[in-house]
């Protein structure tokens, strides 16, 4: 896999103080954590997921969820591993946004499993015990993670050249989901689970 190195930051950028950065770390951190490439359903699932924080009502109405396009990406999204291994780990992601003097940034909020440590059977070794496994760098794999990183990337710079002065963070998302109600990809999934793009589109308004 290519270095996991975001695009190089430009401290005086305004972008990254801006909500459509916020929604572009989010989806990379959702896409690395279910080791697929960085799309617009990672970037969809943002949107949902700080549209609660913002306009709770307009969540609501709109029905579908953050988890719905979690759900929807685990069985569906190729993944990036080399074992062709589907992520079916936990989907409740949840994050912390704190802007500082570099730019906002966004962590992951680490989750502990309740659950005791399962015992291995005799004949496997734990991981880091007795057996080392070298993953093998796919420079076909490498190249399609480094240009949807740059895909998603460029859409959300494309949001936020978008935005006014005075641009709310709620208006910033309306409009990323907007956009991103008029690709193919997203029209796709909303499809497959279950909701109608005319229906979103009117409820997300004109906005402008």
């Amino acid at each position: 896999m290519a270095s996991l190195s975001q695009p190089e930051k430009t401290s005086s950028d305004g972008f990254y103080f801006h909500e459509a950065y916020v929604v572009w770390e989010i989806a990379f951190n959702e896409a690395l954590s279910m080791q697929q490439n960085p799309g617009l359903v990672h970037l969809a699932g943002a949107c949902l997921y700080r549209l609660r924080e913002f306009d709770l009502v307009l969540a609501k109405e709109l029905g579908i969820t953050v988890y719905h396009l979690r759900n929807w990406a685990m069985e569906n999204l190729s993944t990036t591993n080399s074992f062709a291994r589907r992520y079916d780990g936990h989907i409740d992601f949840e994050y912390t946004i704190e802007r500082m003097a570099d730019k906002v940034h966004v962590r992951k909020v680490k989750k502990r499993s309740n659950s005791p440590p399962q015992p291995l059977p005799d004949h496997v070794h734990p991981p880091g015990e007795g057996l080392i496994v070298r993953e093998r760098i796919d420079p076909a794999a490498s190249g399609l993670w480094a240009e949807a990183m740059r895909s998603s990337y460029e859409f959300a710079q494309e949001i936020y050249a978008g935005s006014g002065d005075e641009e709310s963070s709620a208006t910033t998302i309306r409009r990323c989901l907007r956009s991103l109600l008029e690709t193919a990809e997203i029209q796709g999934c909303l499809e497959n689970v279950g909701f109608s793009v005319g229906e979103l589109r009117g409820k997300l308004g004109e906005i402008g």
